[in-house]
């Protein structure tokens, strides 16, 4: 099934990970130029780890139920015309003396291998994962498997160190009993998983002490922390936990009986006996290295393998991972770049209007996605395309900004007046300041001028230079251009200028 006219979209990639708990397919639409982004999800969860045999063999009847399950995501991925597949393995196939026969009746079955992957290669995948999407210098990375978990080191952004833990949230599950799990709202954690973290070298306090959770339990518990406190963004990805939340979390759900933690906000339904033992491997790491607090990515070892065996970049993008995502983003929308690019380089001149002429790195990125995003609404409808732009930004993957970065992000990209900001502010007052209203009302006006001094997509006003004086905010453009479209356009925003900046608003030309 080939791409779309005019390459819309070059092929579909179907990226399934065999897990010791559950089985997973992501189905991703490549775009030109790397593009990429997920169109659907299917899980279903065998938990493979509890039907491994006391010989460490998977009988013919898990292998059926096995191939029954990837038989469902088959049926999906024809329904997408998927081209390639990348099936992989993970610690329940790799523990199953049988592995090649396995590997051979899915083969025979459906067409397609399994990748049965090493607990080292499945460390590096998820690192691949974490450094596309979050920026990281110096971390520990834990994904929490069914029957394994991988501990990592990254030092400058590098991967320096790993091991594979013989256990999991499904293996550690049979060992836990929730009556005994807490003591004056203390986790006990089960000494096996202490003492495995204490005789590793590599795990100790350091000065950074940045944790980085990948995989379902992690996110289960953060899923379960927002909720609790009615969040208002609904993402995981680089949502922060502290180590005290985690264990108040934890405490709180082992105190439940199994039909009442059932019913828990946030809490997935094939997890709820899990969540506890899970939760607690990832409070030992946190404790056993001095950790105040985790962060989450919603990016694991599909995404990981993705980067890595179709996209051919297991260390990270060549470029900021904030441009690489913003790139990604226009490209979805179908809005074209160079305009895009041209408005942010305006915006990024008129800068010192905003801050100081050393602005700060989270204004510049800030100002700089925003420019870069402003049209995307544009694909939904042109009417009303500011709140369209705010929705899809709020609910999109840019990478590279924080939880109130993105949210000031599409404050200042749909800018249209303090009132409408304000009202569509209202859901997440609970993460912003006045402060931050003000902030992206500045940025935002930068935004609509330099988005007005472009309005002919020509880029015929190479720069500006932006300044203000104690009752003016004077725009100088080049000497000796036609630009009264542009001129009238910017004028148009002379009232809000006067609102935010206090200041009239002068157009002149050097």
């Amino acid at each position: 099934m080939g791409a779309f006219e005019g390459d819309a979209w070059v092929k579909h990639i179907g990226m399934i990970d065999i897990g010791s708990n559950s089985i997973r397919l992501s189905i991703i639409r490549m775009l030109e130029n790397d593009g990429y982004f997920v169109v659907d999800e299917h899980k279903s969860s065998p938990r493979l780890a509890n039907l491994l045999s006391e010989n460490a063999t998977l009988e013919q009847s898990v292998i059926h139920k096995l191939i029954s399950s990837l038989r469902e995501f088959q049926d999906l991925y024809k329904a997408y015309g998927v081209e390639e597949i990348v099936a992989l393995g993970t610690a329940a196939l790799r523990a199953a003396i049988n592995r090649d026969e396995i590997k051979n009746a899915v083969r025979s079955a459906l067409g397609f291998e399994i990748d049965i992957i090493t607990g080292h290669e499945e460390a590096l995948l998820g690192y691949s994962a974490v450094m596309h999407t979050m920026e990281v210098d110096q971390a520990y990375l834990i994904d929490i498997g069914g029957a394994s978990t991988e501990v990592s080191l990254v030092e400058q952004g590098k991967f320096v160190a790993t091991h594979s833990f013989p256990f999991g949230a499904v293996t550690l599950s049979r060992k836990w009993n929730d009556s005994q799990a807490v003591s004056q709202s203390h986790l006990n954690i089960p000494k096996i998983v202490l003492d495995e973290f204490a005789s590793h070298p590599f795990l100790k306090e350091r000065s950074f002490a940045q944790v980085i959770g990948i995989g379902g339990t992690i996110r289960n518990i953060a899923r379960i922390h927002q909720a609790a406190q009615a969040y208002p963004l609904g993402l995981t990805h680089n949502y922060e936990m502290t180590a005290a939340s985690v264990e108040e979390t934890l405490c709180h759900l082992a105190q439940l009986p199994i039909a009442r933690r059932k019913k828990v906000d946030g809490l997935s339904k094939d997890r709820v006996d899990l969540i506890v033992p899970g939760g607690a491997i990832l409070l030992a790491l946190l404790r056993q290295v001095s950790a105040p607090s985790v962060r989450i990515s919603g990016r694991g070892l599909r995404d990981g393998a993705f980067f890595t065996k179709i996209l051919n970049r297991p260390q990270g993008p060549e470029e900021d991972i904030l441009q690489m995502s913003i790139k990604n983003t226009l490209q979805r929308f179908a809005v074209p770049q160079e305009h895009a690019s041209h408005v942010a380089k305006l915006a990024l001149d008129m800068l010192s209007c905003v801050d100081s002429p050393e602005a700060s790195s989270r204004t510049k990125k800030v100002l700089f996605a925003a420019a870069m995003l402003h049209r995307i609404g544009v694909q939904v409808s042109y009417y009303n395309y500011d709140q369209h732009t705010f929705y899809l930004i709020v609910s999109s993957a840019i990478y590279g900004l924080s939880h109130r970065e993105i949210l000031l992000t599409a404050l200042a990209a749909s800018y249209k007046g303090r009132g409408k900001m304000r009202k569509l502010s209202n859901p997440y007052r609970s993460l912003l300041s006045d402060d931050d209203l003000s902030f992206a009302a500045r940025l935002g006006v930068i935004v609509r001028l330099a988005e007005a001094l472009d309005r002919r997509h020509e880029g015929r006003i190479a720069q500006v230079t932006a300044k203000l004086t104690n009752d003016q905010f004077i725009a100088q453009l080049p000497h000796g251009i036609e630009a009264d479209v542009e001129v009238a356009a910017a004028a148009i925003w002379a009232p809000h200028v006067k609102k935010v900046f206090d200041r009239k608003l002068e157009i002149t030309f050097l």
